[in-house]
C-alpha cells in the first residue's frame, strides 16, 4: 500500500522548511536547514510501494519550495539509482557496471553534481559488516532466511549511486 506523497512532504517541510510557509507568503527565497535530501528513484530498487511513496514525498517536497518562485531550490533531491535483478545480486562484482555509468555523466556544477557514487569497504573498521549490522539488527523482524542472501549478494551494500533530480522551472 502506498503511502501519501503529501503527508510524507508535509513532514518533510515540517522538519527541514519550518519557515516556508511565512517565506512564500512573503515572496522570500526558501530556506531549510538541510541542503541534500537523499531517497530511493522512482522504481523504488524493488518497486517497493513505501520506497516508491518516499520518492514521490521528497521530490513534492522540494518541488514545493521552488513552485511559484524565482529562486532555486535551498535542497538537491538524490535517489538511489534503481537497477536490473542481475546487477542488483552481483555484489561487488557490480562496481565495475556502476563506474562506467557513472563515468559517462558531465558534472559541470561542482556544488550540484548530477551524480554521486558511494563504496564501502569490505573490510576493515566501518566497513560491510557494519552494514550489515545495520540492516540485521533495524530490520530484526523482517529478517527471515532468505534476506541474509540478499545482503549477502546485494550490491547496495557494497555500492551505491545517486542521481541528481531535475525539476523543470515553473
Amino acid at each position: 500500500r502506498m503511502w501519501d506523497k503529501n503527508m510524507i512532504a508535509g513532514l518533510l517541510g515540517s522538519a527541514f522548511a519550518p519557515q516556508f510557509g511565512h517565506q512564500r507568503a512573503n515572496n522570500v527565497q526558501p530556506t531549510a536547514n538541510i541542503d541534500v535530501l537523499i531517497t530511493f528513484d522512482s522504481y523504488g530498487v524493488s518497486s517497493h510501494p513505501n520506497h516508491i511513496s518516499l520518492y514521490l514525498g521528497a521530490r513534492s517536497f522540494v518541488q514545493a519550495l521552488t513552485s511559484e518562485s524565482v529562486f532555486p531550490s535551498p535542497v538537491d533531491l538524490y535517489t538511489l539509482t534503481t537497477v536490473g535483478i542481475a546487477r542488483k545480486y552481483s555484489s561487488f562484482l557490480d562496481v565495475f557496471a556502476t563506474l562506467l555509468s557513472w563515468k559517462s555523466t558531465k558534472d559541470e556544477d561542482k556544488a550540484h553534481p548530477e551524480s554521486l557514487v558511494f563504496m564501502n569497504q569490505l573490510v576493515g573498521g566501518h566497513a560491510f559488516g557494519t552494514a550489515w549490522r545495520a540492516m540485521t539488527e533495524a530490520h530484526k523482524s523482517q529478517m527471515v532466511w532468505f534476506r541474509y542472501g540478499w545482503i549477502t549478494l546485494s550490491r547496495y551494500m557494497v555500492i551505491n549511486d545517486l542521481r541528481l533530480e531535475k525539476f523543470k522551472a515553473q
